[in-house]
């Protein structure tokens, strides 16, 4: 008797789970592999795209910097990972739409656990009243990681946006 009941039990499934798409893995998510260079990126615009802090939080080196140069102030101004992500999250959360995307890579300098890339990107922020803002900059990005076959963390983000 026990045998029957786990048997018909075994065999259940429940009406009300979705089934899950035909050919899908992991291989198709959204997510880029963090190993290589463009699943970074991949992984940032992602980051900014859905307002997923999770993600871009697990982007960034602990000692983490943002820096940018401020020509009111003339000076060049950081962001430790604290702050940037108090500022992400911020930003995240204000803005309608954030799109960025990842133009060409203008330098990419290093080896197998560090490495300097610049790259152009173009982004739209939209914030509540449809209020736009553009940015066509670059940015140059050192990234770390202790070994060849762990994933790249962003040591520094230096834009060099004149925006």
């Amino acid at each position: 008797m026990l045998a029957v009941l786990l048997l018909a039990l075994a065999s259940c499934t429940n009406p009300f789970a979705p089934k899950l798409e035909p050919g899908l893995s992991n291989l198709s998510s959204a997510l880029g592999d963090q190993r290589t260079v463009a699943g970074v990126f991949q992984n940032v615009q992602y980051a900014f795209t859905y307002g997923d802090t999770l993600i871009y939080g697990n982007l960034l080196h602990p000692d983490f910097q943002f820096r940018y140069y401020n020509p009111d102030r003339a000076a060049e101004v950081a962001f430790n990972r604290d702050e940037e992500m108090r500022i992400a999250w911020n930003l995240f959360h204000s803005a309608d739409q954030i799109d960025i995307q990842w133009n060409d890579y203008i330098s990419q300098d290093g080896d197998s656990v560090r490495l300097t890339v610049t790259r152009a990107y173009t982004m739209k922020v939209i914030l509540p009243a449809n209020e736009t803002f553009r940015v066509d900059g670059r940015a140059q990005f050192r990234l770390t990681r202790n070994a060849p076959t762990d994933v790249w963390l962003i040591r520094t983000w230096f834009d060099e946006s004149n925006s």
